[in-house]
């Protein structure tokens, strides 16, 4: 084999392996699962704070606080979607997660786009949506640790 194709190979291998990460046991996924959650709620509940003070901060400002938290939620379904799911049982561990992740990255993009067009239409029942997953997601992780 030559040393190109080896390279090659190595850099497939480690760039696949990055992918995915194990979970020793349903327990261990589970914790996987909370510390998921937890960074998720957190991420909305810094959201739903510049909500309700929208007036006092700057449409820039709120623009990148929406921007990065829509990639950060991204990225929290990125990093958990790639542990393995030990049994079946997590398997529906995992789609619950995955499901309050995406409903949260949805909220934020959609306030991402009323905030770029005229300004967030309702703060007060965006913060009420953003407060109800924040609290699906702390109850998740609650049941998880």
């Amino acid at each position: 084999m030559r040393v190109s194709s080896r390279v090659a190979l190595i850099l497939a291998v480690l760039l696949l392996s990055g992918c995915t990460s194990p979970a020793w046991d349903d327990h261990d996924y589970g914790l996987k699962a909370a510390q998921s959650a937890e960074s998720a709620a957190s991420s909305l509940e810094i959201v739903r704070l510049a909500v309700r003070h929208e007036g006092r901060l700057t449409t820039p400002y709120l623009k990148t606080l929406f921007t990065e938290t829509v990639k950060d939620l991204g990225s929290v379904n990125s990093q958990f979607g790639g542990v393995q799911p030990p049994s079946a049982a997590a398997d529906e561990v995992r789609g619950r997660l995955l499901d309050l992740t995406g409903e949260a990255e949805d909220q934020v993009a959609s306030l991402l786009i009323q905030l770029r067009r005229d300004g967030i239409e309702d703060p007060a029942a965006a913060e009420k949506d953003l407060e109800g997953v924040a609290t699906k997601l702390r109850a998740f992780e609650e049941a998880h640790q």
